[in-house]
């Protein structure tokens, strides 16, 4: 072998290391970008999850309920709406049967079904308790709204 082909053969040599090199840097790359891809449709997804929710929640009315001392022996049942539409046909169940242990019934009988509960606003009900009264109530609330007819919600309510 004369001193040309060993140059040559050299040559050949780093030739073909640079290209066995750029072969594999460039399936890294691919690689990198592949997972920066999917990690851009994933991010991709939940914001359009985010935003799918945020549009349904502004359909939705958000009703709540407490027991709330107004002073010595003098309560009231709040029902409220924090969500940002109009409840409307508010109905008003008790579970356990024991509305009439808490509240004054005939209240309840004047006030529901309510008909447009608007938002940050509230319905307040008369409630008489006493040392014999237990400590939690359970009711439930039915209403309908711009997201759906039907909604129903348990809430439980204490002293």
């Amino acid at each position: 072998m004369t001193t040309s082909d060993i140059i040559a053969s050299l040559a050949l040599l780093v030739t073909i290391a640079c290209q066995v090199r750029s072969e594999l840097k460039s399936k890294k790359s691919d690689s990198e970008q592949r997972v920066m891809k999917d990690e851009q449709d994933r991010l991709r997804k939940l914001l359009l999850q985010k935003e799918t929710n945020s549009a349904i929640n502004e359909m939705k009315a958000e009703l709540g309920a407490r027991l709330v001392k107004i002073s010595k022996n003098n309560y009231r049942l709040k029902i409220f709406n924090r969500g940002k539409i109009e409840a409307r046909s508010i109905e008003i169940q008790f579970p356990d049967n024991d509305g009439d242990e808490y509240l004054v019934m005939r209240d309840v009988a004047d006030k529901f079904p309510y008909e447009v509960l608007h938002p940050q606003h509230g319905i307040e009900i008369i409630a008489c308790m006493s040392f014999e009264s237990k400590s939690k109530y359970r009711l439930k609330l039915i209403w309908d709204d711009n997201y759906k007819r039907r909604n129903e919600e348990e809430f439980f309510v204490s002293i």
